[in-house]
Order: C-alpha cells, then structure tokens, then sequence
C-alpha cells in the first residue's frame, strides 16, 4: 500500500514537469480570467493549456496544496478541464469550500466541462455572455476533518461582460457530496463576483505584457456534516471573501495571483475561522 501511494505521488509530480519539456516562446492566449471565481471565457477549439497552481489558506495554521489543471477547446463554446491536487500540507480541519470555484474543493480529483450558452457583440470588442459548468469529483483522501469523504457533483452558472477595458462577471453554484461509510460532508451553494479593468498602456498585444487587475468576491454557505447517519447540528458555515487578483500575460505565459480577506463568517467553531485564502498561478497555452 505505501509503495502504491508513493507511485502515485510521483505521477502526480510527473504532471507537472510535462508541460515545460515542450514550452517554446509563441503568440496567443484564451481562456484566462480571474483566480477565485466564476468566469465565461473558454478556449479556441483545439486550444490546449496547463496551470500550476500553488493554493494555502490560514486558519490556526496554514494549508498549502499544489494543483494542476489542464485545459482543452473541445469547440469555442465547449471546454474540458481536468483538475489535480497534491497536499503540500494538511492541516486537522481543511476549509470545506471551494478554493476556487473553478476547480475541486481541497483535496479533490476534479473533471468538469465549461459550456458556452449564450453569447452576444454589443460592439467591436465587446461581449455579454453565459456559460454552464458541471463536473465531478473523487476525493485523494479517505477522511477530510475526520469524515469519510464520498465523491460529488458539481454545477454553476456565471454571465458576463467584457470588453478591451473592463470585465464584470457574476455566477453561482452548488456542489453536493454523496454518502460513504454513513458519513456524508456538507453541501456548498455560493455566488461570486468579479469586476477587472485592463490599463489602456496594457492593451497592446505580443510582444508587449498585458496586465489586468481584479476585485473578486466569494460567500459560500458550507451545510452540515453527516458522521454515522447523524446530523452534525453545528457544523455548518457561512463566509464572504473579499479580495484583489492581477493576470499577467506574455505570449503563451500567463502568471495570476490573489488573496481573500473573510468580511464576515458565521460558524460554531473558532478553529474553522478562515483568516485568508491565497493563491498563484503559472499558465501555459500549447
């Protein structure tokens, strides 16, 4: 069993260094938005592209956790995404919301489709649109805080604007995590919303760098945990987290990072009280 885990580790390290055997200096990029939360862009069809993600988050101690995330345009209006996870460190009680709402909660195997529903050209180089996103999920840990933890679905919904200046997107989702050995975690519905700006000395294109500024906001309602087919009365939460982000991009290199501050949080627990959530980004467009 240990030899299993240990293999299985080193894949997981292996994916990461894949990507960079065939990096190459070239032009283009999509699918980039903000770090947190819900977005619309997608790939081009037949656009692939790779995220290293170094995430942590400080309750009475800090979590850290690496994820890499693959991208792919199956048409523009259809993306697939595959998330993995590797905990850098654990901490007894990880936060059960989703780090980032685009990708699994801690801990989670994620793959998930970003469907384009609706779009619309107001004008020459703006867009209002919507897109759909589903996936599921399998746990890399057998016990999460001591529960069992079961795999889950996933669905959200997010519309938006964008323009060569400004961006402004608002979503909301809800992810449900089924019963394993009669322990069951609670389900997460949130919002977000996100509006960017984009300099106008920013706005030229390769070789020049093209930077955007963020403000992004998460309030995620956590339900109660199930251990042995009873209910956890007080284990439920609700948070809101309020933060800035920046993306960088220079050619087929995009480069992001964020932090959320909690505004306001309700639960039972003081051990459970999320100080920051933060996060960085290396990206890759093949």
């Amino acid at each position: 069993m240990n030899q299993f885990f240990s293999i299985t580790k080193h894949i997981k390290y292996l994916l990461i260094l894949v990507p960079f055997l065939y990096m190459i200096n070239a032009n283009g990029q999509g699918g980039h938005g903000p770090v947190f939360t819900l977005a619309t862009p997608t790939l081009g069809q037949g656009e692939l592209s790779y995220d290293a993600m170094v995430m942590t988050t400080k309750q009475n101690e800090s979590a850290w956790m690496l994820r890499q995330n693959w991208h792919y345009g199956l048409t523009e209006d259809i993306q697939l995404n595959f998330s993995v996870p590797t905990t850098l460190k654990r901490i007894a009680n990880p936060p059960q919301g989703r780090l980032g709402t685009m990708m699994g909660s801690y801990g989670d195997l994620e793959i998930s489709g970003l469907f384009r529903v609706f779009k619309t050209y107001p004008a020459i180089g703006q867009r209002f649109e919507s897109t759909l996103l589903l996936g599921t999920s399998l746990p890399t840990e057998s016990k999460r805080g001591g529960i069992t933890v079961g795999p889950s679905i996933h669905a959200a919904t997010v519309t938006g604007y964008a323009s060569r200046s400004f961006y402004a997107w608002a979503g909301t989702g809800y992810q449900h995590y089924f019963k394993k050995n009669n322990d069951q975690l609670g389900n997460i519905f949130y919002i977000t919303g996100v509006v960017g700006y984009r300099p106008a000395f920013f706005q030229h294109d390769y070789p020049k760098p093209d930077w955007r500024i963020f403000l992004e906001s998460v309030t995620e309602w956590v339900g109660n945990n199930t251990v042995d087919n009873i209910e956890n009365k007080n284990t439920d939460l609700v948070r809101t987290l309020l933060g800035p982000s920046v993306l960088g991009l220079y050619g087929k290199w995009g480069l992001s990072a964020g932090i959320l501050f909690p505004l306001d949080l309700t639960t039972t627990k003081t051990d459970e009280l999320e100080l920051f959530r933060s996060s960085f980004v290396l990206s890759y467009w093949f």
